[in-house]
């Protein structure tokens, strides 16, 4: 099977920039099928990449994975002809007829839809719609509807080939995974951590998953996360710091100050003072949390301000701006979702009524009072 990639930003890019991000958007591509032991070429085209699954009995599974690879808008299997016009009019009707065949219909609409790459070949997109479109219409005798047809003829003119198709699947889009850096995530077992860091992939960067251990049962949901998101970042990394002596710490030194309302605040600056090592040990570039503005106290705007104090590293929150109901779908559609639901595990430690709104200040005194980060 060859399936056409296409891609969308990386198109933009100067030519430099844009030839080092299809290669690595093809060894990505590469990486990934061989992790499931799918043998396949991947040939750089003009503006597209052609893969050329080898592994007969695996080629649907190939489909299913490309949708995980960030920096593919689009993809289709293709049939692929010779630059010749009379060429793409017969490939053209007989690629038509399998399609019926497959769908087990007689009668459907259709429309031919050219995107000519290559300005030299000597007929327009218009052209070839009209020549393949009357042979389809004469050998077949289907009607055109060019509004909402049933099945649409796709066909792309390169530089020396031409690829038709009927099948176009969405990919993730963005940028490929490795093109912008290393970010140290912090995840847990919950829903937004995860989708936080699979959007960090989705911008191209490779995800070291930093996990503060409080329970087993959380430990091994996040374990299971963590391998879902390898199949869209094949370099991730999952690290795995004990952090209970950590929370223990910070609750009883609050509560000896009767300030356990303030618990959720130092926990998180806490968490960021140990990514803050682990980003720095690891080489990365930033630190990237899931928190999104109100959800939850320790994510008012107040809060988020007090508990990045001092910290060296940018934080990124891609999260912070969706709604609740936005992050749900992105968990269920990267397949985190059920992983993170099947059973939630409360803080022990979560004050019955947390603070919601710190002060500088008052962070300051509790700090040098009871000697706290």
């Amino acid at each position: 099977m060859d399936i056409l990639v296409r891609y969308g930003e990386i198109g933009l890019k100067s030519d430099p920039i844009r030839k080092n991000l299809e290669e690595i958007l093809r060894k990505n591509i590469i990486k990934l099928l061989r992790k499931y032991e799918i043998d396949a070429d991947v040939e750089i085209l003009h503006r597209r990449l052609l893969v050329k699954v080898n592994t007969k009995d695996k080629e649907d599974l190939a489909l299913k994975l490309l949708k995980k690879v960030s920096g593919i808008v689009s993809y289709s299997p293709v049939y692929e002809c010779p630059l010749d016009i009379n060429e793409i009019v017969n490939y053209g009707v007989q690629i038509m007829r399998k399609k019926l065949n497959t769908i087990g219909k007689e009668k459907v609409t259709f429309a031919v839809k050219t995107k000519r790459s290559n300005k030299r070949f000597p007929f327009t997109s218009v052209d070839v719609n009209k020549k393949v479109g009357e042979a389809v219409v004469e050998k077949l005798g289907l009607e055109v509807d060019l509004e909402n047809p049933e099945i649409i003829l796709g066909i792309e003119i390169l530089m020396d080939r031409a690829y038709i198709f009927t099948e176009k699947y969405e990919g993730l889009g963005g940028l490929p995974a490795g093109s912008q850096g290393r970010v140290l995530c912090l995840v847990s077992d919950g829903i937004d951590s995860p989708v936080a860091a699979f959007m960090m992939i989705r911008r191209g960067c490779r995800d070291v998953l930093l996990h503060l251990k409080m329970s087993e049962e959380g430990l091994n949901k996040a374990r299971r996360i963590a391998e879902v998101l390898s199949d869209y970042d094949t370099e991730l990394e999952f690290v795995v710091y004990d952090y209970t002596n950590d929370i223990k710490d910070i609750v009883e030194k609050l509560k000896s100050i009767k300030k356990e309302n303030y618990t959720c605040i130092f926990c998180k600056r806490r968490m960021l003072k140990v990514a803050e090592k682990y980003a720095k040990y690891l080489d990365c570039d930033a630190i990237v949390t899931g928190d999104n503005l109100g959800q939850v106290a320790s994510q008012t705007l107040k809060n988020l301000r007090v508990i990045s104090e001092g910290i060296n590293y940018p934080i990124l929150r891609p999260l912070i701006g969706l709604d609740k109901n936005d992050i749900v779908e992105i968990a269920k559609e990267i397949g985190t979702y059920e992983i993170s639901t099947e059973k939630e595990i409360k803080c022990p430690y979560l004050p019955k009524h947390p603070k919601t709104i710190a002060k500088p200040e008052d962070i300051k005194k509790i700090k040098e009072n009871v000697k706290l980060i």
